[in-house]
């Protein structure tokens, strides 16, 4: 459900479009498959997805004055509860034909990882271990890694145990990747140097520090006894 919502988002990312009407578009999309949207409940958000622009790496609240313009790089990510379980995924869109060779390294290189990760889990025996791929990932691309962010566990809520970030190394715990363990890899990179942060006024969007382009992909991944699958691909 989460993955045909963030498909049916991106064919209406087009120049001219506000960020509500794919909020609108997001919450038909839900009810129709009997979903409701987690992220509503989340500390007062009360929208069903994030729309992020250009600097802006996650949490932005749909707007009727955000317009979409050519150009523009937009992060959209989502949530999905059905019967009891979650799943989240993210996407990041760029409006126009063709991205510039920067931006499109920087998309491609975000993108990367969810597959990057499902490749080394063979070899991984701890969660800290297949986090690697992250900074790894960003290094092989020349991207910088928005540190301080990243997943958690994902199941009967929306967000568990464990912390999922981006930098392996804050990982305080050694965790161990069994069958069962459910979680959302959330890469966040950008095309500037600043690994930190910023809130912006409206009090929920993150924005790069030095307010570079950034992207953001995510997919819930499932340790299962083939693997790790990718449940919102």
């Amino acid at each position: 459900i989460t993955n045909a919502v963030l498909g049916a988002l991106r064919d209406l990312c087009l120049p001219g479009a506000s960020t509500v009407e794919l909020e609108l578009a997001a919450n038909r999309l839900l009810a129709a498959n009997r979903s409701t949207a987690p992220f509503k409940n989340y500390e007062g958000f009360n929208h069903a997805i994030c729309v992020s622009i250009n600097a802006e790496i996650v949490n932005g609240p749909p707007s009727r004055e955000r317009i979409l313009q050519p150009g523009d790089l937009v992060s959209i990510a989502t949530a999905a509860e059905h019967r009891g379980i979650h799943a989240k995924a993210a996407r990041t869109f760029y409006i126009g034909e063709q991205p510039p060779e920067d931006v499109s390294r920087l998309l491609q290189g975000t993108a990367s990882v969810i597959q990057n990760a499902v490749s080394i889990a063979p070899q991984c025996d701890t969660l800290n271990a297949l986090l690697a791929v992250v900074p790894e990932t960003a290094r092989q691309f020349g991207l910088t890694v928005i540190a301080e962010l990243g997943g958690a566990g994902i199941g009967k809520k929306l967000h568990d145990a464990p912390p999922i970030p981006n930098d392996p190394a804050s990982l305080e715990a050694i965790v161990p990747l069994t069958s069962g363990l459910c979680f959302t890899l959330m890469p966040m990179f950008s095309l500037g140097t600043d690994v930190n942060c910023e809130t912006h006024e409206d009090g929920w969007t993150l924005l790069t520090g030095d307010r570079a382009l950034s992207a953001h992909f995510a997919d819930t991944l499932l340790v299962g006894p083939n693997g790790l699958e990718v449940i919102t691909a």
